[in-house]
């Protein structure tokens, strides 16, 4: 008899054999002195997301196998609390591949390329909108890395100062010296929201 298959929101910590029909909206690799990692973020046809990490003892094993924007079935992770410093999403538990873990590629149109949950600028700015959330965690110094610091105006006319940095930088100006007229629409995923000089800001590490 087949398992059923379960939405993002339903995970706990109560077993370790939830499968789930996801998408990887983000993927990238964590160099750590002590133990290095492979992160993601799934997404599933909700809309709700989880982080996933792969310890470094897995990573040769799952690297080449896991690739941003692909859809899979995925079974039987360890399930832990999401309680640490950097946390890509809202989620209360984190996912971790182990021995017996599945991910089987398919193409699962139900699921889009990302499903957007905004957040409105008046939540920044009153400090109702959550702040310990961040998209990669930074393993450069921030002398190294290219900065560009803008201001954000939505449909209200609120204001917000943004900080990126390295490729994101870089991406933002060639996109400005290639689009003179007119304003430019960014929409910022996984930024972490923190207060700097009296000023909100958003902030978002390569």
């Amino acid at each position: 008899m087949a398992r059923r298959v379960n939405f993002i929101e339903e995970i706990n910590a109560t077993k370790d054999t939830w499968k789930i029909k996801v998408r990887i909206i983000g993927l990238w690799r964590v160099e750590r002195s002590s133990a290095p990692s492979l992160e993601m973020i799934f997404m599933d046809e909700k809309g709700d997301k989880i982080e996933v990490v792969v310890k470094n003892y897995h990573i040769s094993l799952w690297e080449p196998q896991l690739q941003e924007r692909q859809s899979y079935v995925g079974e039987n992770f360890d399930v832990v609390s999401n309680e640490g410093q950097y946390r890509g999403c809202k989620h209360p538990f984190n996912l971790i591949f182990q021995k017996g873990t599945i991910m089987t590629n398919k193409q699962l149109s139900e699921i889009p390329p990302y499903i957007y949950q905004f957040t409105a600028f008046e939540d920044i700015l009153s400090g109702v909108a959550t702040t310990n959330f961040i998209d990669i965690e930074m393993s450069h110094p921030e002398s190294m890395l290219k900065k560009v610091v803008f201001g954000m105006r939505d449909q209200r006319g609120n204001n917000i100062s943004c900080t990126l940095w390295g490729q994101f930088a870089s991406q933002l100006l060639k996109y400005e010296r290639d689009h003179k007229f007119g304003p430019i629409v960014v929409i910022l995923t996984l930024a972490k929201i923190r207060e700097a000089k009296g000023n909100i800001i958003f902030s978002s590490w390569s």
